[in-house]
């Protein structure tokens, strides 16, 4: 069991016995409801539980005036319960409130069993609900912390990029199988795509939020994707190609340089040069030839942009 669900069961318990304790000291009628509202207020996050009890504190409100109105108009019998329905649904739906529809429906039912609606009524409805909705906000202020975590996904994710650059380098010249790595690849993938769901988590849970490793998991998420395509794109150019050692030499150098502004911007210019020394070199003769050189101008490409994604964030970080 992680430590989300079990902080989770932990407020979840604690809210609601708070939220029905008070509810019952200030002798409020339903007291248990408003611990079923606490309980249906506590999201994952402080972000949802915010915008979700604030939806359902409007859905609450809305649905006694108009909950209010069609029993003082048609009486306090079930049949009315159905007319209050077909007014509140749709517009639950229209104002996006929908979040609302059963706890809310559940405070109309309590005016059913009064068989009338006085100021004091109303009172004790709203009472419940925002001692329901403050206890799960309140409870939700605590959340566990998440950035060292996410700090050493990033390292290891960054280790993991090196280490599949220099890979990539070293089977243009030592004879290795480039489809090898591809359980390392899709390794990398899902730890991205695991730290990037849990810095989405605490970027909603942070008042100081977590924007930054948000942002700098995107980018190791556009750096897989170039890893990928250049995964397919080697695979193109044979292990005995003579030009391999100038384009496995870059590729490594990439992987060495990952991180220094400067040095990578010395790389982006060496693989400027290899793009131009390719085109410099006679033309394909055969279709294989030509699929090589296609395959060789993509990697560049790749790295290319690589670079570019390396500097940016450097940059970003040092502001």
């Amino acid at each position: 069991m992680n430590k989300t669900i079990i902080s989770t069961t932990i407020k979840t318990a604690l809210a609601a016995s708070l939220s029905l304790s008070l509810a019952s000291f200030l002798g409020l009628n339903y007291a248990s409801s408003a611990a079923i509202i606490t309980i249906l207020n506590i999201f994952e996050t402080r972000k949802a539980t915010l915008k979700g009890g604030a939806k359902r504190s409007l859905s609450a409100i809305l649905a006694l005036i108009i909950g209010g109105l069609v029993f003082e108009l048609f009486s306090y019998k079930t049949w009315a319960f159905g007319i209050y329905l077909l007014l509140f649904v749709p517009l639950s739906l229209l104002l996006k409130i929908e979040l609302g529809l059963g706890p809310s429906s559940v405070t109309v039912t309590h005016l059913l069993s009064y068989g009338q609606i006085n100021p004091s009524i109303i009172k004790n409805e709203l009472a419940l609900v925002l001692i329901g909705t403050g206890f799960a906000f309140l409870t939700n202020l605590y959340a566990p912390e998440s950035q060292d975590e996410l700090k050493e996904w990033i390292y290891n994710i960054d280790r993991d990029i090196k280490d599949i650059l220099n890979f990539f380098g070293n089977t243009l010249v030592n004879h290795l199988d480039v489809e090898i790595y591809e359980d390392k690849i899709k390794k990398l993938e899902a730890d991205i795509g695991k730290a990037m769901d849990l810095a989405i988590v605490e970027n909603d849970n942070r008042i100081h939020n977590s924007k930054d490793i948000l942002r700098d998991l995107s980018h190791r998420q556009i750096e897989m994707d170039l890893l990928k395509e250049m995964y397919e794109d080697l695979k193109e150019i044979p292990r005995s190609y003579d030009e391999g050692k100038l384009i496995s030499d870059i590729i490594i150098d990439t992987g060495e340089k990952l991180g220094d502004a400067n040095e990578m911007i010395k790389v982006k210019e060496r693989i400027e040069y290899l793009n131009k020394h390719f085109r410099m070199i006679d033309l394909p003769q055969t279709h294989e030839d030509f699929a090589i050189r296609s395959a060789i101008f993509q990697v560049f490409r790749s790295l290319s942009e690589f670079i570019d994604i390396s500097i940016d964030l450097n940059k970003i970080n040092r502001l």
